[in-house]
């Protein structure tokens, strides 16, 4: 019987979720809702254990709880049911509980239940604020009504007077707890449809509140109390059917209870959308943005409830009159911000960015009412109130008062007069950009990275903060930068463009409406245009090499402009996530600025700081070899090494580097394998005769013995000899390990000395690779950069990473002519950027030849697998 009932049921679920997909099934929740309560209402007439157990005087109600007891059901939505007794709970009940839920167990439904008599279910309501939340929301099912309505009456008569200020308390304890767990999901391309801020848990608590305060019985309601506008209300409506259509499609395309819109489903979610997409946007970017903008919304729900719970909790005198702002036309109430009224915006508009710039200054956020106010005269701000020197200059100020801890930027987003004063600004509202990369939608990483400027003003207790404060001090004119950071991705709000190069143009006519003069408004262009100048350099290029730096000092070329583009750099990175800001970046963008500064100031290659450093590593190297080395050989190898290898290596290293050298004799090469101090990391340093396609095949040899090379750097010693230092993963099995690296050495031995034997190795590359699913595989690209470097071409490949990536690339451009002097790895959102600085076989110049270049990038593209999306496929039980 059991399983013929839960095949029905199965049966009845899957119909009304493909009628949903179809577009036929308007609202699901409240059909999953019905089709559970007619399931309920069928067994509860039928069962034989409920007969008998009312018949012997012991009658009781069965309640739905949570998202069922608020007729919210989702696809995999929990269904939670109190079974509740007046006093005394029969041990006949275990019987009718089998009766009841086994067949929705068997149809894999996720049931809790609670058997509990009334006294039992208010002492534990009141002891554990989690089921008092679930209590809210209580909704009768069957069963004996009058033991519901005396629960309830009971219930509500021990919160309200025992039980009320404990519970807005936890109800703002846990806003703040859900905030610290699963973050603000209006500021993530990942959001946490539920639990995060913006989620349904915000209007959950807004719903409770009402309860709790006005006894409130539906959502409609919100409206008929005043807890919302009307306007309010009905936008709430269509934020909350969207975000349940979105969690819906997620259940389905998991097969089960999912509320984080992870990043591997969210092209799928979007494919099930009717919506049809005409922005030249990808459909997933359109269907992300319009589900920031409907989550910032309910978070402003949730400001409103906290906003009220604040005032209804403070105690009575606290509850301060009016008094007026520092700004005429404004007051300050509770704490809060107001406008004395509406009339005085009528006469003065400009009140509309004052009551920002009032806010700023003195820490008081804007009330809820003064933000619905600001939504509502949104009209007045008009372009006399945007070329208005008076209304540009709060702007200006406003600015400069935006913290990540007090927001007052944001706060302008959200009611609309942001995009209302720059226009342009509307064009990346809620845009999202669909990669791994960025956390932030475009506006948020915008105001972001205006907050992460304004942070660099006071000093921090670390020196890489310290030396940011000390550059922001010598920023003559900050409003230049403050702007620049705010409109330095104006130009993302077309996929199809460049958006540095079309944010400088968009940008120009609005620095004319902001009064900038032609100075001014060329370095804020600069900025935007030469944004990512300053971290593609630092990642993608030898910056122990000081010809990068030169390089970055010619495209700058002043020194008011380095700055500012080192501060905009760092608060772009900061502000778009972990992938584009960690303590390597950190380090490697604070190297490029202070050498390049030194550039700029002194207009030499090479300081005399510098020369000082290599003298007394030199000396410092003698004295170490002293003993063991005649001078004058050690000064003759000294002064055959690079500059930048001397700059860079310390001495005690050198002096390894040395041994290894002298220690060469007749072979090949030499090599010495150390492990650094508290890093599962190995450092292979390798001296040998300068042969052509010495790297790959190295770079071979790893491969054929599965060690991972993280990154290498190459020097000349002398005219004959090279060195490479690898830094590499070790081999698996570490208790084989010097057994493995013994092989790998014959294996280099025989590689150098028959140009083929890797020849087999080739075989084992991957043909085609699988990328993640949920976005469009980007292509294999090449560049060559002939500029940046005298001495080097440098050989940019962008791929998706594979075992033997470093071999297929260097293998090619040895087969096609090319040496590898230097490699670095670097990365772009999905894919790695392999960086290779080359020179001919004979290595003594440049490659420049088109042909030869050519050939170069055709042989590269050649040694690269074909690139392909994972294919999402529904598992369905």
């Amino acid at each position: 019987m059991e399983n013929t009932q839960a095949d029905r049921l199965i049966q009845k679920k899957e119909d009304l979720i493909q009628d949903f997909l179809k577009g036929e099934q308007i609202n699901l929740l409240e059909t999953l809702t019905s089709f559970l309560d007619e399931y309920f209402y069928s067994l509860f007439e039928k069962s034989i254990a409920a007969r008998k157990m009312v018949v012997s005087g012991n009658p009781f109600a069965i309640i739905a709880l949570g998202g069922y007891g608020r007729q919210e059901q989702c696809i995999h939505s929990d269904i939670d049911l109190l079974i509740l007794f007046e006093k005394k709970i029969p041990p006949e009940v275990e019987a009718f509980v089998q009766e009841l839920l086994y067949p929705l167990w068997d149809a894999r439904f996720e049931v809790g239940y609670a058997v509990r008599s009334i006294d039992e279910c208010i002492d534990m309501s009141f002891e554990r604020f989690d089921i008092l939340t679930t209590v809210l929301d209580a909704r009768f099912l069957c069963g004996a009504s009058l033991i519901y309505f005396d629960f309830l009456e009971k219930f509500r008569a021990q919160l309200t007077s025992k039980h009320m200020k404990k519970t807005m308390t936890y109800l703002m304890d846990q806003g703040r707890k859900r905030l610290e767990d699963f973050g603000d999901s209006t500021y993530l391309v990942a959001p946490d449809l539920k639990s995060g801020f913006g989620g349904l848990r915000d209007y959950h608590t807004l719903l409770w509140y009402a309860k709790i305060k006005s006894n409130i019985k539906t959502r409609r309601d919100l409206e008929y109390y005043g807890f919302l506008s009307n306007f309010e209300y009905a936008a709430l409506e269509q934020s909350l059917g969207y975000l349940w259509d979105i969690r819906n499609r997620l259940h389905y395309i998991t097969n089960r209870k999912c509320d984080t819109l992870h990043f591997e489903y969210q092209q799928e979610v979007a494919g099930l959308l009717p919506r049809k997409n005409r922005t030249g946007h990808s459909d997933v970017e359109v269907f992300l943005g319009e589900l920031h903008a409907r989550m910032e919304f309910i978070k402003q729900m949730n400001q409103i409830t906290v906003e009220d719970i604040m005032s209804s909790a403070r105690p009575q005198k606290e509850a301060e009159a009016s008094r007026p702002a520092r700004t005429e036309g404004l007051i300050i109430r509770k704490r809060r911000l107001y406008f004395a009224n509406t009339v005085v915006i009528l006469q003065k508009p400009e009140l509309l960015l004052k009551i920002f710039l009032e806010s700023g200054q003195t820490r008081v956020p804007l009330s809820i009412e003064a933000r619905r106010v600001v939504s509502e005269f949104l009209h007045l701000v008009d372009d006399e109130i945007r070329s208005d020197p008076a209304c540009v200059k709060i702007f200006k100020r406003i600015l400069a008062l935006s913290f990540w801890e007090f927001n007052v930027l944001n706060v302008m987003l959200s009611t609309g007069i942001l995009e209302h004063f720059i226009p342009e600004f509307s064009a990346v509202k809620d845009k999202i950009q669909y990669n791994h990369y960025h956390l932030f939608p475009v506006d948020k990483h915008s105001i972001r990275c205006v907050q992460v400027v304004n942070s660099f003003k006071e000093p921090g207790t670390s020196m890489i903060h310290n030396l940011y404060s000390g550059v922001f001090r010598e920023v003559r004119n900050k409003n230049v930068l403050l702007v620049a950071a705010l409109l330095h991705d104006i130009g993302k709000s077309d996929p199809a463009k460049e958006h540095s190069k079309r944010g400088a143009k968009i940008a120009a006519p609005i620095l004319d409406r902001l009064g900038f003069n032609e100075s001014e408004k060329n370095d804020v262009l600069f900025l935007i245009e030469h944004h990512l100048l300053m971290a593609k350099i630092a990642t993608r290029r030898d910056i122990s090499d000081e010809e990068t730096a030169i390089f970055l000092a010619n495209q700058v070329g002043k020194i008011r402009l380095l700055r500012m583009l080192f501060l905009l750099t760092v608060a772009d990175s900061k502000a778009t996530g972990p992938k584009a800001w960690n303590d390597w970046t950190e380090n490697l963008l604070k190297d490029l600025f202070l050498k390049t500064m030194g550039i700029i100031k002194t207009g030499e290659l090479a300081s005399k700081k510098t020369q000082r450093i290599i003298d007394r590593k030199k000396r410092d190297v003698l004295s170490l070899l002293r003993e063991s080395w005649r001078e004058d050989e050690v000064k003759q190898l000294l002064d055959a090494m690079s500059r930048r290898y001397l700059l860079y290596v310390e001495p005690r290293n050198i002096v390894d580097h040395v041994n290894l050298h002298r220690n060469l004799g007749d072979r090949n090469f030499s090599w010495q394998i150390s492990s650094e101090d508290n890093s599962d990391i190995r450092t292979v340093s390798i001296c040998g005769r300068d042969k052509p396609g010495f790297y790959s095949k190295i770079a071979g040899v790893f491969f054929r013995n599965h060690i991972d090379i993280i990154a290498s750097q190459a020097y000349s010693l002398g005219d004959s000899h090279i060195l490479d230092v690898f830094k590499v993963k070790p081999p698996k099995d570490r208790i084989f390990e010097r057994e493995k690296w013994e092989k790998t050495e014959k294996d280099l031995i025989r590689a150098l000395e028959d140009d083929h034997y890797l020849d087999r190795v080739l075989g084992k590359l991957p043909e085609s690779i699988t990328v993640a699913a949920g976005i469009a595989p980007k292509p294999n690209l090449v560049r060559i950069d002939n500029e940046t470097s005298s001495f080097f071409t440098i050989v940019e490949v962008l791929t998706y990473d594979f075992p033997g990536l470093l071999f297929s690339v260097t293998n090619a451009l040895y087969r096609s002519g090319a040496n590898v002097n230097v490699a670095m790895v670097a990365t772009k959102v999905d894919q790695v950027i392999d960086i290779f600085y080359v020179r001919n076989l004979g290595g003594d110049q440049k490659i420049e030849d088109r042909e030869e270049l050519e050939k170069i990038k055709t042989a590269i593209m050649n040694s690269l697998p074909d690139i392909h999306a994972k294919e999402v496929k529904n598992e369905k039980n």
